[in-house]
């Protein structure tokens, strides 16, 4: 994985889960999500890539379904590329790889820029026959697959000879050369000199068929022929292996292509599938109408509204303040996973999307790990963090709260001081006062809607806020809904000095 994202990253924001229904067909398309090797990293790639990509958009649904199913036959060439061609299944995979490349070619248009590679199949198809399938061929290839079928097809004759003679002896005819017979009939095949005994399992006996002189001479005659035939086939192939390495930079381009279009159609089917948006490069983190998907569909499948998040922020510190369940989380994860949709050239689930182009994205963890706290894990992440080069997207979530809450809202206060003055972007979660009031950028997530609701997540309104300046305090209210002794909430309303 590179340095644009991180494990923790990836999981915090669902990323994976959401590109899930639409993985790539190839090996390559799938490797290079995994890795983020397709990151877009400037505007020029930026523009370019949604040049074409608007021509993917424009496909219509018939020609992507042929396309998906020629890419799911497309086999792993990077290994034989990388190592050279050695053995003959080594070949076979090439031919598939071209053959389907080429079916890709005819259909495509003029939607991607694919290589050249008519001359390269013509080389491939001389050696290799027509088609997908291998068949290597050769005057001399054939002529001895010629000898090769003629002995094959007398040795069938001798061997039904041999067993005209068996029944004619015992009544019986063997399949095989090998068989299992009782142990009477099996001594006059014996004595016969037509089969000799292999195993002897008390009432049975196991045994094969004395080869006549003939059949002898002409399994001699086979094993001469194959050796001819895996000669010739040696030779063959060391004379495509010198057509290859004059290939190799034609093939690797294929390959880049391939991912491309697998990652398009990839991109396809998700914007969709989930009515996206073509996201924009600008100054300002902007979306409007977002939707997280794993969130959107809990409550489609729950029978609960869903709040598209609406958020503009610029660099410096967002805030993101309300109670437990009031949706901080999920809005910090949303903008997480649509800045690395955007930047993997994804559409974003949204009705508008902008964002600057980051060098990295991540996610401050509190983590697990044998030997630390929760709360030095979280300062460990950030001192990672604040090491990245270029202009950084950092997701905070509740950060200080793994220690006591004065040192915790104080280190809460010195990020938010920290980065005010910085082009790096930092979405903060927080129930700290202070830090509400010190964050110039703050939204507040969760205001309640209806108390009198029993179930908790139809209690709230999850629509974000701008310009919040305060926390309400609705943390016992909540706790009561859920079923917290009366007796306790009177101590704690006593203790926070409410009556």
């Amino acid at each position: 994985m590179n340095g644009f994202v991180d494990g923790p990253t990836r999981s915090f924001t669902m990323v994976d889960e959401i590109l899930r229904p639409f993985s790539p067909k190839t090996a390559y398309g799938r490797r290079a999500l995994d890795n983020f090797s397709c990151v877009l990293t400037s505007q020029e790639q930026f523009l370019s890539h949604w040049a074409r990509l608007e021509k993917v958009l424009a496909l219509s649904p018939e020609s992507v379904e042929r396309m998906e199913k020629i890419l799911e036959k497309v086999p792993d060439l990077s290994h034989q590329i990388a190592h050279g061609f050695a053995e003959i299944s080594d070949f076979a995979k090439l031919k598939r790889f071209v053959f389907n490349f080429m079916s890709l070619s005819r259909i495509v248009g003029q939607t991607w820029d694919l290589p050249d590679i008519g001359e390269f199949w013509k080389v491939l198809s001389h050696f290799f026959g027509e088609g997908e399938a291998l068949q290597l061929q050769s005057e001399t290839l054939l002529n001895l697959r010629k000898a090769h079928f003629e002995i094959t097809q007398q040795l069938k004759e001798e061997f039904s000879h041999l067993c005209d003679r068996v029944y004619s002896l015992v009544g019986l005819r063997p399949h095989g050369e090998e068989f299992t017979i009782s142990v009477e009939i099996g001594r006059k095949l014996a004595e016969a000199n037509l089969a000799q005994l292999l195993k002897d399992y008390g009432e049975r006996w196991h045994m094969r068929l004395i080869d006549t002189e003939k059949a002898t001479l002409l399994k001699r005659d086979l094993e001469v022929l194959e050796e001819r035939m895996q000669d010739e086939t040696e030779k063959l192939l060391k004379d495509f292996r010198q057509q290859i390495e004059g290939s190799l930079d034609l093939l690797r381009a294929c390959e880049r292509a391939i991912e491309t279009i697998d990652l398009d159609l990839s991109r396809y089917r998700m914007y969709f599938t989930y009515r996206c948006c073509r996201p924009e490069v600008g100054e300002n983190l902007c979306l409007v109408k977002g939707r997280f998907i794993p969130t959107l569909s809990y409550c489609e499948q729950n029978g609960y509204e869903y709040y598209p998040i609406d958020l503009d922020a610029k660099s410096g510190v967002t805030a993101l303040c309300g109670p437990n369940m009031g949706g901080k989380t999920t809005a910090l994860r949303t903008v997480g996973a649509f800045v690395l949709l955007f930047q993997l050239g994804y559409p974003v689930p949204a009705e508008r999307f902008m964002s600057p182009i980051f060098s990295a994205v991540r996610f401050v963890s509190r983590g697990e790990e044998i030997g630390f706290s929760s709360f030095a894990m979280e300062i460990r992440s950030l001192v990672q963090a604040l090491k990245l080069g270029g202009r950084k997207l950092l997701l905070l979530d509740e950060f200080g709260a793994s220690t006591n809450p004065i040192e915790g809202e104080a280190l809460a206060l010195a990020v938010v001081e920290h980065f005010s003055a910085l082009q790096d972007y930092v979405f903060l979660t927080t129930h700290y006062p202070r830090v509400v009031l010190k964050a110039e950028n703050v939204y507040g997530c969760g205001r309640i809607k209806n108390i009198d609701e029993d179930d908790p997540h139809r209690m709230f309104d999850y629509s974000l806020v701008p310009n919040v300046k305060h926390i309400e305090k609705i943390g016992l209210m909540i706790a009561g809904k859920l079923g917290l002794p009366s007796e306790m909430l009177e101590k704690a309303r006593r203790y926070c000095g409410v009556e």
